[in-house]
């Protein structure tokens, strides 16, 4: 038996006709108190934006027009067995799957590689500048206390500066690499005019200068005998170079027992 219709949906339409069509979806979301991406869902369903078209009929009119059509007088229709997820393309989705999931499968679904890629993109590189202020180290006096335990007497983990500019750095370092293996990939399968290259080049150079500052602080902390962690700067290319690399292990390895 299909899923009756909400009156949400129809309402969630009417409050952004009225507003001039202008009202953000995730407002009307929350007004209506669904989640943002069942709006997204019923937006493009339903076809609002046709309307600014032209292209597609008022739907009181073709609901009207639907109801004095006479094409199906006497047909009952031949309805589907039980459980029957004929109408649904995932079936498999729609049975096990929460309703809330199944909605952003459903936007996700309407996504290209490209912009899934694009979206994990800058969510990390948001990640990246946002670290920037959660780990920020004020100076080589900035020291981090918190009691870790209590019984008998109280224990603190104590974290100096050096120590939480090295964990930082090697988190930065990581991060870059991440992000750089996803802007290859973005770059692999983008078309060749999308406008989204250009901020990839913007990105591109401002990593590499982040890159520049890490190295530059690994080089002060090098002057005043500081330890640091080993830093994930280069990712391998490929599997030639992964192989160039374990071949060259292998002949050190032989040199040493000679």
């Amino acid at each position: 038996m299909p899923r009756r219709r909400t009156p949400k949906r129809d309402e969630a339409k009417n409050i952004w006709r009225a507003s001039g069509k202008t009202k953000a979806l995730k407002d009307i979301a929350d007004e209506l108190g669904v989640a943002a991406s069942t709006v997204r869902k019923w937006k493009s369903t339903d076809r609002w934006d046709d309307e600014l078209k032209g292209n597609a009929p008022i739907e009181k009119e073709r609901y009207d027009s639907l109801r004095k059509n006479q094409n199906a007088v006497g047909n009952h229709g031949g309805a589907a067995p039980p459980h029957n997820h004929n109408a649904v393309t995932h079936g498999l989705f729609a049975k096990w799957l929460p309703d809330e999931t199944s909605d952003i499968l459903q936007v996700v679904e309407q996504q290209s590689p490209a912009d899934i890629i694009w979206q994990n993109i800058t969510l990390q590189y948001t990640a990246i500048i946002r670290a920037q202020q959660i780990m920020y180290v004020n100076d080589h006096n900035d020291l981090s206390d918190e009691i870790s335990g209590s019984g008998m007497g109280t224990t603190y983990d104590v974290q100096y500066a050096w120590d939480k500019q090295a964990t930082f750095m090697a988190a930065q370092s990581r991060a870059m690499g991440t992000l750089g293996n996803l802007i290859k990939q973005f770059v692999a399968i983008a078309d060749e005019n999308d406008i989204r290259r250009k901020r990839i080049t913007l990105m591109e150079a401002q990593v590499d200068k982040a890159k520049a500052e890490v190295a530059q602080l690994k080089r002060d902390s090098d002057r005043d005998n500081l330890p640091l962690p080993t830093f994930v700067d280069d990712v391998p290319e490929d599997d030639e170079e992964i192989r160039g690399d374990a071949d060259g292990d292998d002949n050190q390895a032989a040199k040493n027992t000679d």
